[in-house]
């Protein structure tokens, strides 16, 4: 199962973006990008494909995922990456290609543990 799409400069438009959205709105899975440049990367998850609802119990669990994304930064940190967790967008920016696949494979794994959590908590309707 893919976890995240990469777009790169030779994609132009927002073609391979607006149709990962569509996929992971329809299956209900996190909207993590990878835009890539000539070296690094930027990692960027998204909350908006998630209904409402779900939205509301993610946004309750905020502390937790910062707190786990935080500990994947510090380790994939160097002098210019960079790090953001706002309740609903969380970014690390300037990594290592290859770096940024696998801080874009754990951001998923970790906003899916979140998702399972929110879909078991009474305020999340289906």
């Amino acid at each position: 199962m893919e976890k995240f799409v990469e777009i790169s400069r030779k994609d132009k438009g927002f073609d391979k973006e607006n149709s990962w959205y569509g996929f992971c709105e329809k299956q209900r899975i996190p909207f993590i990008t990878i835009k890539v440049r000539s070296k690094l990367a930027d990692v960027q998850w998204d909350y908006m494909p998630y209904p409402p609802s779900m939205d509301k119990a993610l946004f309750a669990q905020h502390e937790r995922i910062k707190t786990k994304t935080s500990a994947i930064y510090k380790r994939y940190a160097s002098k210019d990456t960079w790090f953001g967790a706002g309740p609903g967008v969380i970014s690390f920016g300037n990594l290592d290609i290859d770096k940024a696949r696998e801080v874009a494979t754990e951001l998923y794994d970790i906003i899916v543990e979140a998702a399972h959590i929110a879909l078991d908590s009474p305020q999340t309707e289906r």
